[in-house]
Order: structure tokens, then sequence, then C-alpha cells
């Protein structure tokens, strides 16, 4: 069998595949130019909002904290919430390999909707630990931060997408 007719054959099997990855690195990139499209309607405003919803739960448990713009202080340390650190990319990323995904519309938007939610409560939970870190093992913050969640945000997302797709299509 010569090497274009395999070739052939291979691609013919994975077609469903092929398209999969084909449809989601075009959402993923319509996805990201349309976040750096709305830097400053969106993102801007959303890293000022995880900055005052983490001091508001940090004060609710007797800390004393505060924000300012994207700035979030815990007593002696303090963080600013950047647009690589909002996981508004992360669900962008998400939500692009939702809609890559053969399913129907109401199954996409669910989707979409529920693991943005859960990425909004685990970034949440990452800005308070890279706060108590920074706070209490300032050596530590630099690696937490740009390997530790970084790696585990993406596995999460990973996670959420295969949870989402198992609920759609479950396995016989």
């Amino acid at each position: 069998m010569k090497m274009t007719s395999r070739l052939t054959v291979f691609l013919r099997r994975q077609r469903k595949g092929i398209r999969f990855c084909a449809r989601f690195a075009l959402f993923t990139v319509l996805v990201f130019a349309g976040l750096y499209a709305a830097q400053n309607v969106l993102v801007v405003p959303l890293n000022h909002h995880f900055a005052w919803i983490t001091a508001k739960l940090l004060r609710l448990v007797g800390g004393h904290a505060s924000s300012s713009g994207p700035m979030v202080r815990l007593s002696r340390f303090a963080v600013e919430i950047r647009s690589n650190c909002n996981a508004v990319f992360e669900v962008g990323l998400y939500a692009a390999a939702v809609w890559a995904y053969p399913a129907s519309w109401r199954d996409r938007l669910l989707g979409t909707l529920a693991g943005a939610s859960v990425l909004y409560i685990i970034n949440v939970l990452r800005i308070l630990t890279l706060l108590t870190v920074g706070l209490l093992y300032p050596s530590w913050f630099e690696v937490i931060h740009v390997y530790a969640w970084q790696m585990l945000f993406l596995l999460l997302v990973t996670i959420c997408w295969i949870e989402w797709v198992g609920r759609i299509r479950p396995v016989a």
C-alpha cells in the first residue's frame, strides 16, 4: 500500500477527531482575539472585580484586606490581578473546547456557563491561596504562582471539559 493511500485511510478514520481539533483551533483563535479586543471593556473590569471579591471574602473571615482597582492587600502583602491572572483566557480555552465539540446548542451553552462558574470559583480560591502563600511564605510565591497554579489551572480546565463531555455523552 502506498504511503499516500495509508495517509488517506488514516485521515478518513480520524475525520471526527480532526474536525474537532480544527474547530477547537479556530474557536480558540476567535475567543482569544475577542478577549484581546475586549481588554478595556471586559478584562480590566474583571481584574478589579476579582480584587474586590477577594478582599470582601477575606474581610468576611476576619482578615484585614483591602482592594484598590486590581490590587488586593492583606496585611503586609499585596498582589495585582493582571490580565493573565483572572482566568479569562482559561475560561476562553474551555469555552472553545465546548463549542468545538459536537453537541446541541443547549448543551454547549449550559456547559459553557457551568464550566465558567467552576473556573471562576477556582480562580477566587487561587487568588486567596496566593495571598496566603505570599504573606506566610513569600519565597514560595513565585513558584506557586507561575508554576503550580498555571499547571493546576490548565489541568482543571481539562477536567471540566472531560466532565462536561461525559455528562452529554455517557459511556455505556
